[in-house]
């Protein structure tokens, strides 16, 4: 095997420029850095190259530059398809979780991430303590957000939303949604198995699954009723209080569980 190259199954992964899909290839300037500087990748060096938006495309170093790689495409790219698409490993949901503290943000979002989500919001609650609430996603977390893809295998970058507040979020759009709350009298699992996500149906981006965690403090009379009148069902996670990251990448993770599939073969994109 010439120095440089690697076999496919553990080809490194980075993320591409979005404006550099077509014949000259190019590296974000951290990957960029991170396979220069840290992996040392030089000429005839095999990797993957990701959009972010389902697409891989092998590559590979034709020559060193002073502040990136020359690359060249290697075959033909795949494409997998968006949550709740037909095919594709998961359904659309969306995580409207009020923002715990600065500290435990990154570590909840990196793991909502590999979980699948496919969506990420936070929720302004009345109850939500001390920490603000951004209203884009500010640059450290669209790091942790690929950083999880590449870790996790995963092609499709999460859609950060805005934030709103849980009267706002119960009328905004045809969503199926569950508030996790410690009173109520349905089990989480038992909802979601009550769900048949299609393409066509609940589980896509027009018909989002909505996960609703409100703050440690709990969300008000008020805000609850909001919901639960817009059709939001409450639901009960465990006989515990839980953490909101907790409770997020908990009810992530059953969420996977209940309605996941095995990734398929990658078609070719055309």
């Amino acid at each position: 095997m010439p120095e440089g190259r690697r076999k496919s199954s553990s080809l490194a992964a980075f993320f591409l420029e979005p404006d550099s899909l077509g014949a000259e290839p190019r590296l974000l300037a951290e990957d960029a850095q991170h396979a220069l500087r840290v992996l040392r990748l030089g000429p005839g060096a095999d990797l993957i190259g990701l959009d972010g938006r389902g697409g891989r495309y092998p590559l590979r170093v034709r020559a060193l530059r002073k502040n990136g790689l020359e690359l060249e495409p290697t075959g033909p790219a795949t494409h997998e398809p968006a949550p709740g698409e037909e095919d594709s490993s998961l359904p659309w949901f969306e995580m409207a979780v009020a923002w715990p503290r600065r500290n435990r943000v990154e570590d909840m979002l990196g793991r909502l991430v590999q979980l699948g989500a496919a969506a990420i919001r936070p929720l302004v609650a009345l109850q939500r303590g001390p920490e603000g609430v951004p209203e884009e996603a500010p640059a450290r977390l669209l790091r942790v957000a690929r950083e999880a893809c590449k870790q996790s295998g995963r092609t499709w970058l999460p859609e950060f939303e805005p934030a709103r507040t849980p009267a706002t979020l119960a009328g905004e759009r045809a969503a199926t949604i569950a508030v996790l709350d410690p009173r109520a009298g349905l089990s989480f699992d038992t909802w979601l198995r009550s769900l048949r996500p299609s393409p066509l149906g609940v589980g896509t981006h027009l018909r989002p699954i909505v996960l609703v965690i409100g703050p440690e403090g709990g969300l008000t009379d008020e805000e609850r009723e909001a919901l639960l009148a817009s059709g939001a069902s409450a639901t009960w996670l465990g006989p515990h209080l839980l953490r909101v990251e907790t409770a997020a990448e908990a009810a992530m993770a059953i969420a996977a569980v209940l309605h996941g599939r095995p990734a398929r073969a990658l078609p070719a994109v055309r």
